[in-house]
């Protein structure tokens, strides 16, 4: 047999190559003489990718390797033998055998053909992947609520997300495929913005004999409805998108032709009757009671068209996500109200006694107020005691998010909480998590997560399954008792922190100054002697930085951490937060867990922007041990969500008492090791700083690996952790 690797091989030489990876499935009846045969006619390249990839997939699953190598040629010539785009099939087959199993991956290998047509395609189109971020950052550009952007088969809104597909590549330059997808953005925000989902619409198409023909119509009037609204609010946008609405605009033009330019046979009626239509739902200020109302009046008299750019209705799964949002806002928002009236009840007071004395039941009212530019004509102001007042901006989001979904702030909700604990129905879910997992595996409301395979050198695709659950609140004095046992610590932290605050950086070489740069001084003489001109950057200045950072701390809430490393962590996590609160850094907590990439979850204690209050205490006091410590899930989903926050620097602290681990062996050892490698790299590209805190003694085998030589720190001591854990925020962002 040939040695060199850069020698062709032969049928023989690469039989004997296939039978060393394919010998588990090899039989009388079944050999590698036809693959060997097929590949030798390839060149020395291609054989040696062949072969690499034949090793790799046998060390998964033989049979696959063999279905590889049985279509390897083939797809070489019909993937015009671009290496490239081979790896690229090979990775989906692979991938289809990660999510559905064997029977999937060879379907995929079979289908080669139907691969290659949509790579081709692909090279001109578009992936959402690759613009996801951009569209994420121009939609919420727009008015309205924040909306998430995300790949699925079908264009469509459940009126927190806007879905749309992996690809378009229906134009013939990147640049038309571009804009297209922007118009399907635009489409979907428009139906959040101008009330599409204002009423239960299941329970308007129940109305009528055939639900699904008066969907459709919907559907169609409500399309030229929002069309004429995006013209008015984004003219520009639209001037650009008329070229990408031929249906749209073919059904217009009918509406605009006299009798004599009609064609034969077409139906007259139906062509006023369109005109109709296109006119009341062109108005500037039409709404979806004008497109229900010509629903009930056409229903029956005309067909609907459909629109390429207009995607698809999720009624059943929009009514599920709004109600569930409306009760959750509800009570946040008479929380809200609770805490306005307390501040400016104790503002007008003396005294607190004078304030508890004093304390009223607040009058909350709304005024109307006029106001063309908004989908309604008109907003809300908020009235306390008959006076307007300026709600903060986490008040107002609220305020508009009611209003967009049912069009105003109804009088149940302008009731101020009373005193008690309120957890919106996301907590009491969330307190559910064992059920949500139980059973056949729910996927809804999850996230999926790519995982890195160090042996195949690509990620697995969507590979785990994560959801954010909330931590059950604990109402007891842990933090009291925290605060107390450790108030020499305390004081000396807020110390620490507050001069951090306050401390100023020297500017060297300055134009102008407080001070003389004796350094600066003495080289501008010593140039001046050498006939140089003389320099004026001699002056010191002391300038205060304004401090923009904003920190996740993943907290490791696995098994082991179960005992005096959860009271640490807990004590830590208390210390963090009343020396953060001094400074003034936005930051958010988070724990992490899991079993199997099937069941990967991240515990919701604080948000980036969420005050640190009772609430937030009850859930730190919560934290407890769980399961395993798989991380490259949580490294990413957090990175993620550190995307989103506006901020200069950007931290990601681990506090973790071990390696990564779970409970299938495979991510045991090396495979968790590189994952967690790799997903740490993916945030450093996005500009996050990683680093990791552990009591583990054997970190140093495995964390310069993973994180660095200086982007951790072991600490022996487990009763030093929570000073040590503020001390080394301190250092970190200095």
């Amino acid at each position: 047999m040939k040695n060199h690797t850069n020698d062709i091989l032969n049928a023989e030489d690469m039989e004997e190559r296939l039978d060393q990876f394919l010998d588990p499935i090899l039989s009388f009846r079944r050999s590698a003489v036809g693959p060997a045969k097929q590949m030798s006619m390839l060149t020395v390249e291609e054989q040696q990718f062949g072969l690499h990839w034949v090793e790799v997939i046998a060390s998964t699953n033989a049979e696959m390797a063999y279905q590889y190598a049985a279509h390897f040629s083939d797809a070489i010539l019909l993937l015009r033998h671009d290496l490239n785009a081979v790896e690229n099939w090979t990775i989906e087959a692979m991938s289809a055998f990660d999510e559905r199993g064997l029977q999937l991956c060879i379907k995929v290998l079979h289908n080669t053909k139907e691969f290659s047509e949509n790579y081709f395609k692909k090279q001109h189109g578009i992936m959402l992947d690759d613009i996801k971020k951009l569209l994420t950052v121009f939609v919420c550009g727009l008015n309205g609520r924040s909306l998430k952007i995300e790949a699925a088969e079908q264009t469509c809104t459940d009126t927190e997300t806007i879905y749309l597909p992996e690809v378009v590549s229906k134009y013939p330059t990147k640049e038309e495929n571009f804009f297209y997808f922007k118009l399907l953005t635009v489409y979907q925000w428009a139906q959040n913005w101008f009330g599409t989902w204002r009423y239960d619409l299941n329970e308007k198409f129940n109305q009528f004999d055939d639900p699904v023909r008066a969907l459709k119509l919907f559907h169609c009037f409500e399309s030229i409805r929002l069309l004429s609204r995006i013209r008015y609010e984004l003219p520009g946008f639209f001037r650009q998108a008329e070229n990408f609405l031929n249906d749209y605009n073919e059904l217009q033009t009918k509406t605009l032709l006299t009798h004599d330019d009609l064609p034969e046979n077409n139906n007259l009626n139906a062509n006023k009757e369109w005109q109709s239509i296109f006119s009341k739902l062109s108005e500037k200020q039409s709404r979806v009671d004008d497109t229900l109302d010509l629903l009930e009046q056409y229903y029956s008299l005309i067909e609907a068209v459909d629109f390429s750019f207009q995607g698809v209705l999720l009624v059943n799964k929009v009514q599920n996500i709004k109600t569930r949002r409306l009760s959750d806002e509800k009570t946040l928002f008479r929380e809200a109200l609770a805490r306005l009236a307390d501040e400016k009840h104790q503002a007008n007071s003396e005294s607190v006694e004078t304030f508890e004395m004093d304390k009223k039941k607040p009058d909350f009212d709304t005024v109307l107020i006029e106001d063309i530019d908004l989908p309604d004509g008109a907003t809300f102001e908020l009235t306390l005691d008959g006076q307007v007042i300026v709600p903060p901006d986490d008040v107002e989001s609220l305020m508009s998010s009611i209003i967009q979904d049912i069009g105003e702030i109804p009088e149940e909700y302008l009731v101020a909480a009373g005193p008690g604990k309120y957890v919106t129905e996301n907590e009491v879910s969330a307190n559910k998590t064992d059920g949500v997992w139980s059973g056949a595996y729910h996927e809804e409301g999850a996230y999926f997560y790519d995982e890195w395979d160090h042996v195949r050198q690509h990620h697995r695709k969507n590979w785990c399954v994560v959801r954010e659950v909330r931590v059950m609140p604990v109402y007891d004095d842990f933090v009291q008792k925290t605060l107390s046992n450790h108030m020499g610590i305390v004081k000396t932290l807020r110390r620490n922190f507050e001069a951090l605050k306050g401390e100023e950086k020297l500017l060297k070489r300055q134009i102008n100054g407080d001070d003389i740069d004796i350094d600066a001084v003495v080289e501008s003489y010593a140039e001046l002697s050498m006939g140089m001109e003389l320099n004026e950057r001699i002056f010191t200045r002391m300038q205060r930085d304004d401090r923009n950072i904003a920190v996740m701390f993943m907290v490791d809430m696995s098994g082991s951490t179960k005992g005096w490393i959860n009271q640490a962590e807990r004590e830590a996590l208390v210390l963090l937060c009343e020396s953060l609160e001094m400074l003034g850094d936005r930051y958010a907590i988070y724990g992490f867990s899991g079993t199997t990439r099937k069941r990967c979850e991240i515990y919701h204690i604080k948000h980036i922007d969420e005050n640190y209050n009772d609430k937030v205490r009850a859930r730190i006091s919560g934290v407890s041990a769980k399961d395993y410590t798989r991380m490259g899930f949580a490294i990413r989903h957090l990175t993620a969500l550190l995307e989103e926050v506006e901020a200069k620097t950007k931290l990601l602290i681990t506090l973790s008492d071990g390696k990564p681990e779970d409970y299938d062996g495979q991510y045991r050892g090396k495979y968790g090791i590189e994952d967690t490698r790799q997903s740490l790299f993916e945030a450093r590209e996005k500009g996050i700083h990683p680093y990791c805190i552990t009591i583990d003694k054997e970190a140093g085998d495995y964390l310069p690996h993973m994180y660095g030589a200086a982007n951790y720190v072991v600490i022996e001591d487990i009763n030093k952790l929570p000073l040590k854990v503020s001390d080394i925020y301190r250092k970190l962002t200095a």
